[in-house]
């Protein structure tokens, strides 16, 4: 089962409810990381390759986990790209990806970061960061 969810900025990604994990693209996650939760309610997987952004529920703790992504400008700030939210509940995941065009879309050779929480109030909030250079 799918459904849409409404991101920042008024963007759309689908949610699926099939397993609390999602399919690897061909060349596999380059990053995976999870809330701080002694059982992790949210997962974020990561391929650079296609910026390929999931966020999936993998508690059934009632709480929907999110993931925000934000680029690295010149001046060193980070600016919020978009926020994936999984809310169909545990096995559900939200996905972002380049081919969606626009904010999807993240620079090369820039820093993103990736901040993975639980519900509305950033709880069990964990913020990660790499080099975007596939």
């Amino acid at each position: 089962m799918a459904a849409t969810v409404l991101l920042a900025g008024g963007a759309l990604a689908n949610a699926t409810s099939a397993s609390a994990t999602v399919d690897p693209p061909s060349g596999g996650w380059d990053h995976t990381w999870t809330t701080s939760d002694s059982n992790p309610g949210g997962t974020v997987y990561v391929a650079e390759y296609g910026d390929v952004i999931s966020v999936c529920d993998t508690d059934a703790d009632g709480v929907a986990p999110r993931a925000q992504v934000a680029v690295q400008y010149p001046s060193g700030a980070y600016h919020i790209r978009y926020t994936l939210t999984a809310s169909g509940g545990e096995g559900s995941c939200a996905t972002a990806r380049a081919s969606q065009g626009g904010i999807y879309d993240l620079p090369e050779n820039t820093s993103i970061s990736v901040a993975v929480w639980l519900g509305p109030d950033y709880g069990n909030v964990t913020t990660h960061y790499y080099q975007n250079d596939h």
